[in-house]
């Protein structure tokens, strides 16, 4: 569940202990790419001396190159109906996700800690605009953006809080962050880009602020009454977060509000609770023009007595909000937050396109911090277990301690890190400031801190007036500005990794096998067609000698193949031997190099 508030979660606890979080500083080891014979070279850096937030970097790759009204009349519906059914998800609906997700690299934005354009210290649509170039500027050869094609907002719709995730009105922009107009031009601004707009949805609870609930905790024969859930005395029994119901404060009754007394749940029992939900979904698709949602809390959405997650109902409600969505815009992405305590396989085949994969991330991340490679086991479980790789990866997010924290500031591990999860399958989502190793640790403002641009000033370029909160004291030396400018940096290397990966067939959507290695090295192939990429990372911070790979069989074809260096991290040169392939696919002892320095990474393109 996404953090609403300062205090932790109970699933946000467990995750900070399974992650950690400290800081310390080490120098950053160097990075060098190889060329490929037969496309243009880009060439970004030279072997040049490491800094502390930087990788020398040089990269070579293929170039592929009617509004709804603001209303709170409900639906002329019955107020209490039977659920909606339990029918298990079967194969034959399965959700199918739009193509350009499948090829994409996603952007998690925090409006207001992105960009002012307008010196009120908090950031805004008009801001994120002015840096869509910095996210793509639409020119697939300029090397001058990160080259994402999606970005998600969190909550961007009016709210009391500033983290957005109690709505008030779902047809409206928050002030704050500008109008309804600067959404429709932010839409059509990253279009022009080839970047598409997914915002966050917050379904399960309103605002206790909101016209709803304030009309339905007043007067018990308000039509309102029964979009939430009353009971006349308190049931007694907790939520899966703690307490779950909470009196009323305009009665002598209560309702069940699981993340809070002032996020009360919506009752989607109610058929005009969903009419409404997708109604405003309809407006933000067709007359906003997103492209799709993030959708909040999935796990939560309808109860069952005390049956208060992943009921057959939730289940049902999802397949059909799946459904209509399609069928007002067919290309229409939606991904849920199914985090810690919940299996995703009840989610899968036909609800949601996508959802988030919580193991996958902390396991790559423990991986890199620990200097070990399970997270490939991890990896062809979710590749197995999931259908057509519709899952997102990521490293942390805006509930979780920055990585760059939980890594202990170590360079090294962040370079690891990032080259694995952006090589893997699924979706990537990238963390907006992770790609600077932005710090960052609980609560949650200071995980959510100002984008920092430059390192002029304790305003970081991120606004001409006071922040909404304190910028990290870092930020004269880690900023965009500064890592743009040098070629060893974190930035340039995300910007390369991202590039490598969309151009890459194999890397966008390509099959997974994992290949056997030593201790602390990770490796395995990515296979799309005839193209074939080969991954090794060598996750510790030792050198690795008398490397050996194998697999038993894997979709390559027998025969020899030449070796082409796409992108190379802390080796300069390294160029692999050729590979011979057997029967079946199997690699056998293949020893690529004499020794894998720590912390060194290759993606190697394979061919017969």
């Amino acid at each position: 569940m996404s953090k609403k508030f300062a205090t932790f979660t109970v699933s946000s606890l467990l995750l900070v202990l399974l992650l950690g979080a400290c800081a310390d500083s080490t120098a950053t080891p160097a990075i060098t790419t190889g060329t490929t014979s037969n496309a243009p070279t880009a060439t970004l850096a030279t072997t040049t001396a490491p800094t502390t937030q930087g990788v020398a970097i040089s990269t070579t790759t293929a170039v592929a190159t009617t509004v709804i009204p603001n209303t709170i009349i409900p639906a002329s519906a019955p107020t209490t109906v039977a659920t909606t059914g339990s029918t298990p998800a079967t194969a034959a609906g399965s959700a199918v996700t739009a193509a350009w997700a499948r090829q994409g690299v996603c952007y998690e934005v925090f409006v207001r800690s992105f960009f002012d354009s307008n010196g009120d210290g908090k950031g805004d649509l008009l801001g994120l605009i002015a840096k869509l170039d910095y996210l793509n500027d639409g020119n697939p050869n300029s090397g001058k953006s990160l080259g994402v094609n999606c970005i998600w907002l969190m909550p961007i719709d009016q709210s009391p809080s500033y983290h957005g995730y109690d709505t008030i009105d779902y047809y409206k922009v928050n002030p704050e962050y500008g109008a309804n107009e600067d959404f429709k031009k932010l839409t059509q601004e990253a279009h022009k880009r080839g970047i598409y707009v997914i915002t966050d949805l917050v379904l399960n609870h309103t605002s206790i602020q909101s016209p709803w609930f304030q009309e339905a905790a007043k007067n018990p024969q308000s039509p309102y009454r029964d979009w939430y859930i009353f009971s006349p005395t308190d049931p007694g029994y907790p939520g899966p977060l703690g307490k779950a119901w909470h009196k009323n404060p305009y009665g002598n009754d209560y309702y069940y509000a699981v993340f809070g007394a002032d996020l009360p749940d919506l009752n989607y029992r109610n058929p005009a609770v969903t009419k409404q939900i997708y109604d405003l979904t309809r407006y933000w698709l067709q007359d906003m023009g997103a492209d799709g949602f993030r959708l909040d809390a999935v796990k939560h959405l309808i109860e069952d007595g005390q049956k208060q997650l992943d009921t057959p109902e939730t289940y049902a409600w999802w397949r059909d909000f799946q459904k209509y969505l399609t069928s007002v815009k067919p290309d229409a992405f939606t991904i849920g937050e199914v985090s810690s305590g919940s299996s995703l396989k009840g989610y899968y085949p036909d609800q949601l396109n996508d959802y988030f994969e919580f193991s996958l991330a902390q396991g790559v991340v423990n991986s890199a911090k620990q200097g070990t490679s399970s997270f490939v086991n991890l990896a062809k479980d979710t590749y197995q277990n999931w259908p057509a790789q519709r899952w997102g990866t990521f490293l942390t997010n805006h509930d979780q301690n920055r990585v760059m924290d939980v890594l202990n500031s170590k360079i090294g591990r962040m370079q690891v890190a990032a080259s694995a999860y952006l090589t893997l399958p699924g979706l990537p989502f990238i963390y907006y400031g992770e790609e600077i190793g932005m710090l960052g640790v609980k609560p949650d403002e200071k995980i959510r801190t100002p984008m920092q641009w430059s390192g002029d000033s304790d305003k970081g370029g991120f606004s001409t007036g006071q922040p909404w909160e304190a910028l990290n004291p870092d930020v004269r030396t880690v900023n965009v500005q500064s890592q743009e400018a040098n070629p060893n940096s974190l930035l340039n290397l995300y910007r390369n990794l991202i590039k490598v990966r969309r151009v890459n067939p194999a890397l966008a959507q390509g099959d997974f096998s994992a290949v056997t290695a030593k201790f602390g090295v990770a490796a395995y192939l990515r296979q799309s067609g005839e193209n074939s990429v080969l991954v090794v990372i060598n996750m510790s911070d030792e050198e690795v000698k008398d490397l050996q790979l194998s697999v038993e069989s894997s979709g390559l074809a027998a025969g020899q193949y030449t070796t082409t260096t796409l992108l190379s991290v802390n080796n300069p040169g390294a160029a692999f031997a050729p590979l011979k392939v057997g029967a079946n696919g199997a690699i056998a002892d293949y020893a690529p190099l004499t020794a894998l320095p720590a912390y060194s990474v290759y993606i190697i393109q394979l061919k017969k």
